[in-house]
């Protein structure tokens, strides 16, 4: 065989690997990246992976499109006091606890620069662990019959959440209340 039939032969090879190796490769690093809304984006779709992915590389692009920024120190503490009140409520009225930790949440996302419009779409590109929980205190608020376990699970979720954007360690609220 000739040498120019050999690197003829070795391009179409890699070109043909890359073609089938090059979107498993997306797949892999979408699925890792967004976890739980990967396989809630794949149901959406109704099973079409390339719809669902066409979806999340789309968030991604909504997300290099917001500029966020962190919350000053004195906001962070007065959000982190706030919090650990908002705990203490829950044991007196769960929902008013559920629905002002939810409201504080929405305060810092909004200091933080996360748009009102899409904002679980824009979360999960940074946050996909936290944004199932997100979802789920949203529907527990919309359900006045909703129990106290549904709205402690809430009321945690957003926590979390708060924390997570807050940076900090989840052990020293905890601790604190």
């Amino acid at each position: 065989m000739e040498p120019l039939h050999i690197v003829l032969v070795a391009v179409i090879t890699a070109a043909a690997l890359f073609a089938v190796l090059a979107p498993r490769v997306r797949s892999r690093r979408l699925r890792e990246r967004f976890g739980p809304e990967y396989d809630r984006a794949v149901l959406l779709h109704e099973g079409d992976v390339r719809a669902a992915e066409h979806d999340l590389t789309d968030r991604l692009a909504l997300r290099r499109r917001v500029r966020t920024v962190p919350v000053e120190a004195a906001d962070r503490d007065r959000y982190l006091a706030e919090l650990r009140g908002l705990q203490a409520l829950f044991v007196e009225d769960p929902r008013q606890s559920a629905v002002r930790t939810a409201r504080l949440l929405d305060t810092v996302l909004t200091d933080m620069g996360f748009p009102g419009e899409d904002r679980p779409e824009v979360l999960s590109v940074d946050h996909a662990a936290r944004v199932p929980g997100y979802r789920d205190a949203r529907r527990v608020l919309a359900d006045p019959g909703a129990d106290s376990e549904e709205l402690r699970r809430s009321v945690v979720a957003d926590r979390d959440l708060i924390v997570e954007l807050l940076h900090e360690d989840r052990s020293g609220i905890l601790a604190r209340h």
